[in-house]
C-alpha cells in the first residue's frame, strides 16, 4: 500500500516548472475574506458589508492546511456545524447546521444540487476535497433564494483554470492507518482563449471503525473559455463512484454502493455596463444500493436501490446600479426517482417538474444595505411554497457592521411520507468587525420556529413543533509571532413547541478551537480542537478532541515545489458521538508529500 506514495515522491523529483506564492495572511476583513470579495451563496454577490445572513467563508488557504482528503473534513473546523456521523474518509457522513436535521441543508456543487431526491440526504463524503477552491455556507433559512433550503446552504466553489500558464499541477499522495490512502493528481493552465482543470483520484481504507471500509474514485473536469467579444462558457463534470461500509450491527453489516455523475455548463454575459445575463444546464444521475450482509458469511439479506435523475437549468439577470443590486431568476428541473426492494414492495416511481421563480433586491441608503426577497416554489411533490426574507446592515466602518435577517423556509424532507415538507421562521441579528486591532469578532443571536416536523410515533407520523435559539460567537487572530489562534462557540436551546420540553439529541453545545503556526521557512502546524454535547441519551461526550496537522514546503525555483505533511487526527482518542451505533473514529495517523509543479 506504500507504492502510490512512493510513486508520488518519484514524481516530485521529476517535475520542472516554477513554484506559486502563498496567500497573505497579515490582515483579517470581513468573512476573513480578502478585500470584500462579493459573497454568491444568497444567489445576488455583494460585498460583506452588504450581506444580512450569517454566511461563513472557507477560503483555498484554510482548505490547504487542514490535510483533508473529502469535504466533510473541511466542514469539521466551522463554527455552527455539527456532525452526527463522522467515519472513514469517503464515507457517508451526516451533519447539521447550528441544530437542523442533515436533510435540512442543500448541498451545492457547480450550483448543481447534492441531495437526493428520496430524502433529501446530501452524500458529502463524496467530494474530494482538492477540487475546491472555496466554500460559502448560509446558516439559516435560504428558501428566498435556493427554494428547499430550511436549515441553510453549503455552497461549493471549485478550483478555476490557472490563467497565467500552459501547464500547471499537483500530484500528492499519503498513507495512515488502517491502510488509509489517499492518491490524487490534477493539471491546469490556458492556451488563448481556453482554460483546463482536469482531477483524478482514489481514496481507500480499510476502516477507522467497524465494517466502515471506503474505495472512493472521482474524475472531476472543467473547460472555460472566454468568448471573443465579452463573456465566459463554463463546462463541468464530476464522476464518483464508491463501495464503502456504512456500520455494523450484531450480526449484520450494513454497505452502500454508489456511482454517481454531475454536470453544468453554464453562460456568463454582460449585456451592457450594467446589466448581465446568466444561465446555466445541468444534470444529475446518481444510484445508490444500501445492503444488509450477514456477519459473517457475506450473504445479502436485503438490498434497496436509489435512482436519481435530474435536468433542468438556470436564467439569472442582474442590474447594478449607483446604489441598487437587482436579480430576478427562474429555475426549472424536470426530476424523476425510482425506489426499490427494501420495505417497498416493488418499484415506487415519482416524476415531478419543479418551477421556482425568485427576485432579490438590495438597495443602499448612506451606511444601510436593505434587502428584500421573495420566491415561489411548485415543488412537485411538496405542494406551491412562498418564501419571503428580508435582510439589513448597517456599516458602522468600512470593516464593522450589524445586520439583521427574518426569513420563511421549507425543505422536502423525504419523499417516502405523506406532506413531509417541514417549514421554518428563521431570525438573526448580529455583529462582524475587523477593527478591533489584530483581532476580527462575529457574533450572531438566532431563532428558529420550526413546524410540520415529521416525527415517528407509535408506529404513526406526528407533526410536530420546534423552537430553537441560541448564539454563534467567533475570533479570530492575526499572526503575532507567526502563531495565529480561532475559536467558536456555539449554543442553542431546542424545545418541543408545545409543551416546551427540552429536546434530546440537539446538540447544545458546540466549541471549536485552533491554534496555527505559519513561518517564513514554509513550516506550519495546526492543532484543531473539536467538542459537541448532542445531549442524547445513548451519545457520548469526552473532552474535546483534537487534530494535528503539520507540514513543511522546500521550495525549488527550477522544479517547482515539494512538501511533506502529516496529521494525528482524535490524539487523545476521545469519543463524541450522537448514537452509540455511529461512533465517532478513534486515533489515527497519516504522512504524505504534494507536488506542485
Amino acid at each position: 500500500m506504500v507504492k502510490p506514495l512512493l510513486l508520488t515522491v518519484t514524481l516530485c523529483l521529476m517535475t520542472a516548472m516554477p513554484a506559486r506564492s502563498d496567500d497573505d495572511l497579515s490582515s483579517l476583513e470581513l468573512f476573513n475574506g480578502a478585500g470584500g470579495d462579493p459573497v454568491s451563496a444568497n444567489r445576488s454577490p455583494r460585498p460583506a458589508s452588504q450581506t444580512a445572513e450569517n454566511i461563513t467563508v472557507v477560503t483555498a488557504g484554510e482548505i490547504a492546511a487542514l490535510n483533508a482528503h473529502t469535504l466533510p473534513d473541511i466542514l469539521y473546523a466551522v463554527t455552527g456545524i455539527q456532525f452526527e456521523v463522522n467515519g472513514t474518509p469517503g464515507t457517508l457522513t451526516n451533519i447539521e447546521i447550528q441544530g437542523s436535521d442533515f436533510d435540512h441543508v442543500l448541498v451545492l456543487i457547480d450550483n448543481v444540487p447534492l441531495n437526493s431526491l428520496s430524502d433529501n440526504f446530501p452524500d458529502l463524503g463524496s467530494i474530494p476535497a482538492q477540487i475546491i477552491d472555496r466554500i460559502e455556507i448560509v446558516k439559516g433559512a435560504a428558501s428566498s433564494a435556493w427554494g428547499s433550503a430550511l436549515g441553510g446552504v453549503i455552497n461549493v466553489i471549485t478550483k478555476m483554470p490557472q490563467q497565467d500558464r500552459v501547464v500547471d499541477g499537483t500530484v500528492s499522495g499519503s498513507y495512515g492507518t488502517r491502510e488509509t490512502v489517499d492518491g490524487r493528481g490534477e493539471v491546469t493552465g490556458t492556451v488563448d482563449r481556453l482554460g483546463y482543470y482536469l482531477f483524478g483520484g482514489r481514496l481507500r481504507s480499510d476502516g477507522l471503525r467497524p465494517n466502515n471500509q471506503a474505495d472512493l474514485r472521482n474524475l472531476y473536469g472543467k473547460l472555460h473559455y472566454e468568448l471573443p467579444v465579452r463573456g465566459t462558457l463554463t463546462l463541468t463534470t464530476l464522476y464518483t463512484t464508491r463501495d464503502s461500509g456504512v456500520l455494523a450491527v450484531p450480526n449484520v453489516d450494513v454497505n452502500d454502493k454508489k456511482h454517481e455523475i454531475l454536470s453544468s455548463l453554464a453562460l456568463q454575459l454582460p449585456l451592457d455596463n450594467r446589466l448581465s445575463l446568466d444561465a446555466s444546464l445541468r444534470s444529475r444521475q446518481s444510484t445508490m444500493e444500501m445492503f444488509m450482509v450477514s456477519s459473517p458469511g457475506g450473504s445479502v439479506m436485503q438490498s434497496t436501490r436509489e435512482d436519481d435523475d435530474s435536468t433542468g437549468g438556470s436564467l439569472k439577470l442582474s442590474w447594478l446600479g449607483e446604489w441598487q443590486l437587482v436579480v430576478a431568476g427562474v429555475d426549472y428541473d424536470h426530476v424523476r426517482v425510482r425506489l426499490r426492494g427494501g420495505r417497498i414492495p416493488g418499484e415506487e416511481a415519482k416524476n415531478a417538474d419543479r418551477l421556482g421563480v425568485y427576485l432579490n433586491d438590495t438597495f443602499t441608503v448612506g451606511n444601510f444595505a436593505i434587502t428584500p426577497s421573495a420566491r415561489f416554489d411548485w415543488t412537485g411533490f411538496g405542494g406551491n411554497r412562498f418564501s419571503p426574507s428580508f435582510g439589513i446592515t448597517y456599516a458602522l466602518s468600512e470593516n464593522s457592521l450589524l445586520r439583521g435577517y427574518t426569513a420563511r423556509g421549507y425543505s422536502l424532507t423525504s419523499l417516502n411520507r405523506a406532506e413531509s415538507t417541514e417549514k421554518v421562521w428563521t431570525s438573526q441579528v448580529g455583529f462582524e468587525s475587523g477593527d478591533v486591532p489584530y483581532l476580527w469578532l462575529k457574533a450572531t443571536l438566532f431563532r428558529n420556529d420550526t413546524w410540520d416536523v415529521n416525527s415517528n410515533e407509535f408506529g404513526a407520523i406526528v407533526k410536530k413543533r420546534q423552537l430553537k435559539h441560541g448564539g454563534e460567537f467567533e475570533l479570530r487572530t492575526v499572526p503575532v509571532f507567526n502563531t495565529s489562534l480561532s475559536s467558536g462557540y456555539t449554543y442553542i436551546r431546542a424545545t418541543d413547541g408545545a409543551d416546551g420540553a427540552v429536546l434530546n439529541s440537539v446538540p447544545k453545545h458546540t466549541l471549536k478551537l485552533g491554534l496555527r503556526y505559519r513561518d517564513p521557512s514554509r513550516f506550519q502546524a495546526q492543532l484543531i480542537g473539536h467538542y459537541i454535547d448532542w445531549n442524547a441519551i445513548d451519545g457520548r461526550n469526552r473532552g474535546i478532541l483534537w487534530d494535528l496537522h503539520l507540514s513543511k514546503t522546500f521550495e525549488y525555483s527550477e522544479f517547482g515545489s515539494v512538501e511533506l505533511f502529516g496529521s494525528l487526527r482524535n490524539i487523545f482518542d476521545g469519543q463524541q458521538y450522537l448514537s452509540d451505533l455511529y461512533k465517532n473514529t478513534g486515533r489515527w495517523a497519516e504522512v504524505g508529500v504534494r507536488c506542485h509543479f
